[in-house]
């Protein structure tokens, strides 16, 4: 005899929370980290280089920010798109959101997207919209950006496809092999989520949708963990962020969640249920690890001489360690990272590690720790003229080496 469960009764509740939940730990890689003070929380492989499929999106969303900030783009341009992503848009396969004719979209529209609908055509179209067009442009500065951060990441795609299918509309680079993909690490990725959410604090209004009307099309958001999906749990206070897959990289997820008054970002890599595995990793986390509230004072250093005063990132933070250690030992050092002049307020000069946390050690992230409040004596007016463009292209040269 075949026994249906009725939706709402207890014994179908109870299978279907039980089914929300597989192993975190059969994963090929993950990683967990605090947004604000980028300290670990957990890792699992979080170095190994992996495809990522459209989790590279971020990245592309991230200098389109950037270009919109530094008012190379505004959020109303209209966007050229040209044939051959037109029709990308309307593939089976690979298109999410179809687009009829160029400029029929702006900035903002394409953003939306690329981000909750993960069109492919519309990640491109943002990226050349960056450059004026220029692809190859593109990915050498989300290369080059990379290496700026010091993460563990390789571009071939601005949208996340690989050359197998790239190579049908014309946007495989010059010099990659007929297979090549975006390689990225677990913990890279998740820094670039980190970067991309200061820049635009905003994005979870869209990143949280799972779905969202633009225009006359319904974009589909592929998290099945926001609500009403069937992963989705209230408790997870889930807020995005994006989601990945192609054949070769498999399902890839990387969500943005609070605990303890803390913005978290989890990514799972390589997984057969990633979306029950990170319910699972969420959950591991929350039976295991605590946080203590921090206060740090501003330090001064000498840098060439010269003294230097830096705030703290947060006057106030939280500490996060693992049950069972004693939060008493736990210590917060701050390390002088900036060692020439001129020093710049608000440039990040130091780095910060937590130890005796029972955490993974490896939690020290640059860029998150502090900025200087004190300049030096001496101007250097000449490269205050210098755009974000020319400062970000000034490395690009060697950056295109690297990509071929």
């Amino acid at each position: 005899m075949l026994l249906t469960l009725a939706p709402s009764s207890p014994s179908f509740a109870k299978s279907k929370k039980n089914a929300q939940v597989s192993d975190y730990t059969k994963v090929k890689s993950a990683y967990v980290m605090d947004a604000k003070s980028g300290q670990t929380l957990y890792e699992n492989h979080p170095d190994k280089q992996l495809p990522i499929a459209s989790l590279s999106k971020m990245m592309t969303l991230y200098l389109t920010t950037q270009a919109i900030k530094h008012h190379q783009l505004n959020w109303n341009d209209k966007v050229p798109v040209n044939k051959q992503l037109i029709k990308m848009s309307k593939s089976y396969s690979l298109g999410s959101f179809k687009i009829k004719h160029s400029k029929q979209y702006t900035v903002k529209d394409l953003y939306k997207a690329a981000l909750i609908a993960s069109s492919n055509s519309a990640a491109i179209a943002l990226g050349q919209a960056v450059t004026k067009g220029d692809n190859a442009k593109f990915i050498a500065m989300m290369n080059h950006q990379a290496k700026a951060w010091g993460i563990n990441a390789h571009f071939v795609s601005s949208s996340g496809l690989d050359n197998t299918d790239l190579k049908h509309y014309g946007y495989r680079l010059d010099g990659t092999s007929a297979k090549a993909q975006n390689l990225v690490s677990a913990k890279a990725i998740s820094i670039i989520a980190q970067h991309l959410i200061k820049a635009y604090p905003q994005i979870s209004q869209w990143s949280n949708k799972a779905t969202y009307k633009l225009g006359k099309q319904t974009l589909n958001n592929a998290n099945s963990m926001l609500k009403p999906g069937f992963y989705y749990r209230a408790s997870n206070h889930l807020t995005g962020l994006k989601t990945g897959y192609t054949e070769t990289a498999g399902l890839c997820l990387t969500v943005t969640y609070w605990r303890n008054g803390r913005e978290l970002i989890a990514t799972i890599i390589g997984s057969q249920s990633t979306f029950s595995a990170m319910n699972g990793l969420i959950t591991h986390l929350d039976k295991t690890v605590q946080s203590k509230a921090v206060s740090e004072s501003p330090k001064t250093y000498n840098i060439k001489g010269r003294q230097v005063t830096v705030n703290p990132a947060e006057k106030r933070t939280r500490v996060w360690y693992r049950n069972g250690q004693d939060p008493k030992k736990i210590q917060v050092t701050n390390k002088l990272t900036a060692d020439r002049l001129p020093v710049k307020k608000g440039q990040p000069v130091t780095t910060t590690s937590f130890t005796h946390t029972g955490l993974p050690t490896a939690t020290t992230q640059s860029g998150t720790a502090a900025e200087t409040v004190a300049k030096p004596a001496k101007k250097h007016t000449q490269s205050g003229g210098i755009n974000w463009f020319s400062r970000l292209f000034a490395g690009i040269g060697r950056t295109f080496s690297q990509i071929f």
